[in-house]
């Protein structure tokens, strides 16, 4: 803790004082704990401690009550001395702390008292549960948190890419250093490794098979394998004991049994691994007594499934559901289907690729011939590693390690050379996110567009000097175009804010002009064509929609600009900023006034 004079630690003091006051007003006069006690709660950084006795069923039992240096904005935590082995109840961890409350309960700061003796009097509640019996079924609700706390055999993350649910079969394993990615087949893995390191060589991307096993119950403490023989026996129960028949003829190093079963709250998955017994001084265990050819597979299973410890492991769910909303997000299957167009990778296109992805999007084309320059990175996704790189590559490998599901890919070249190809790379994507800023591509976009009927919708988007204002545009229907809202020139009829001088900035070189903004600003402006994007795909919007964002009138006004008198006459009532407004694209400002 700080030195005592300091405003926290009298803080601290003062709460710890007015706790102990009120305990010794209603007679409760409980021990304090001595340094020795005190750090039997290793890693829980308690400065302060109490035990009281208690009468519960079947007995007395201690209760400890500890608070950190940050007390009372940290809350105390109450711990049971006098407990069974570990995993025997639910909501008591490996040093008797107690789970009382979700970690996103606050307690208040203002009454210290009020909070210990809240947390007091959910502990009596909870362990008397604990003892009649009520609470077992907590091990099955909550089964992610106890597995964990069960897990054995080395620190090692198992990533999962399958689908969580029924039927048993078998699966592709590989292992890394420090690893194990688990799919539905090789190419499902191969694919995954390779966007995620793809400094792995193909040398090394060697898979083997595992089993993922359905049960129809979650298992619960006492049902956790702890032997090589309990993992088949638990396979046994699931149906499955086939699987791990076929895998023993295989006589893997290390066999991996992924576990399944639906919990409350979802799908919950767990690995155990049985590691083959080593070979001793040339002595094989698996064919001891036989040749090794002619071990009978029944000896093979008993012997790889035998008494040898298992390892257990948690793991972390990797499959596009669960990344993308935690198996909660409705949208997630038609976005997984979707392939979205993002013509343009600079401070607009690299935010709004970026955003589609996490949100789901299954496939993105990234299209940009420029490279990034120094001058970019302080409004870009993309760092200094990255200098002198086409964008468009670039921003494809920063998504796919990001989110290695995902398949990105990516053309170094002009728009307007995509569109003159023969074989239209683009006519096949389910949206074109156009965001070049580049009205010679756009207008080429725009006609090309309308030769395909207007088949696939395209969101265009932009953003105004100093991002004082942003737009998106949805053309998806044959009655609409881009061009129905700008002048030959590509100048919209509609621009939000005018300014007394020109805002544009240069750079010393050649043409090297620029909008001024800074990437907080503009993030308004990225995600709500990023959003624009999603409600196409997801056919929340119709075509011919523009949205305008408007940032605050005091940071327009501050950096010399003013709203339009177009923007006045549509709409009056949103000139403070810090809004969306939507109209329909296409009609002049002022004929929408009149």
């Amino acid at each position: 803790m700080p030195e005592a004079s300091h405003p926290l630690v009298e803080r601290f003091d003062a709460a710890v004082a007015v706790v102990e006051a009120r305990w010794e007003e209603i007679g409760l006069q409980p021990r304090r704990l001595d340094r020795r006690e005190l750090a039997a709660y290793r890693g829980r950084a308690a400065e302060k401690g109490w035990r009281f006795a208690a009468d519960f069923p079947g007995g007395l039992r201690r209760l400890d009550v500890i608070v950190t240096a940050g007390f009372p904005s940290t809350p105390a935590r109450i711990a049971l001395v006098d407990r069974p082995p570990f995993l025997t109840w639910p909501h008591v961890e490996r040093d008797g702390v107690l789970c009382l409350f979700p970690g996103t309960t606050t307690m208040s700061v203002d009454d210290p008292y009020d909070g210990v003796a809240s947390l007091l009097s959910e502990a009596f509640t909870m362990v008397g549960a604990a003892i009649r019996g009520e609470l077992d079924g907590d091990f099955r609700t909550e089964f992610l948190t106890y597995w964990h706390h069960a897990e054995r055999g080395g620190d090692r993350t198992v990533l999962s890419l399958l689908d969580p649910g029924p039927p048993s079969r078998r699966v592709r394993v590989w292992e890394g250093a420090s690893q194990t990615v688990v799919a539905e087949s090789d190419d499902h893995l191969v694919a995954w490794l390779r966007n995620a390191a793809p400094k792995v060589t193909a040398s090394k991307i060697k898979s083997r098979a595992g089993a993922f096993v359905w049960l129809d119950r979650v298992p619960i403490p006492p049902d956790y394998p702890s032997s090589a023989k309990d993992v088949y026996a638990l396979a046994e129960r699931g149906g499955s004991a086939d699987l791990l028949d076929e895998l023993a003829r295989e006589a893997l190093a290390r066999t991996f049994v992924l576990f399944g079963a639906l919990a409350e709250a979802g799908p919950a998955l767990a690995t155990a691994v049985v590691n083959r017994p080593a070979v001793v001084r040339g002595r094989d265990p698996l064919s001891a007594g036989f040749r090794p050819s002619a071990v009978p597979e029944h000896v093979v299973r008993a012997r790889l499934f035998g008494g040898e410890q298992c390892d257990r492991h948690s793991v972390e769910r990797i499959d596009a559901a669960w990344i993308h909303g935690r198996d909660s997000d409705a949208r997630v299957p038609k976005l997984r289907g979707a392939t979205v167009a993002v013509l343009g990778c600079g401070s607009v296109g690299a935010p709004v690729a970026h955003a589609l992805a996490r949100a789901g999007v299954g496939k993105l084309v990234l299209v940009d011939k420029q490279v990034l320059k120094s001058a970019n990175i302080g409004r870009h996704s993309l760092g200094v590693e990255s200098i002198d790189d086409p964008k468009a590559p670039a921003l494809a490998r920063q998504i796919r390690a990001a989110l290695p599901h995902l398949e990105v890919i990516h053309h170094v070249a002009e728009v307007q050379e995509l569109l003159l190809r023969a074989d239209d790379p683009l006519a096949e994507v389910d949206l074109i996110v156009s965001v070049t800023g580049d009205w010679p591509a756009e207008s080429l976009l725009d006609e090309w567009h309308a030769v395909q009927g207007r088949r696939m919708p395209i969101v265009y988007g932009w953003t105004e000097p100093h991002a004082a204002a942003g737009h998106a545009i949805a053309i998806s229907a044959p009655g609409d175009s881009l061009r129905a809202g700008l002048d030959a020139y590509g100048t919209p009829h509609l621009v939000a804010a005018r300014w007394a001088q020109d805002p544009r900035r240069y750079e010393p070189a050649c043409g090297a002009a620029f909008d001024p903004y800074g990437p907080v600003e503009l993030g308004f402006v990225t995600s709500m064509v990023a959003q624009a994007a999603l409600d196409v795909l997801l056919g929340q919007i119709r075509s011919g929609t523009h949205r305008i964002w408007l940032a605050r009138r005091a940071a327009v006004e501050a950096v010399g600009g003013t709203w339009s008198d177009e923007l006045r006459a549509v709409a009056p009532n949103a000139l403070d900023g810090s809004t969306i407004i939507e109209r329909r694209w296409g009609r002049k400002a002022r004929i929408l006034a009149a």
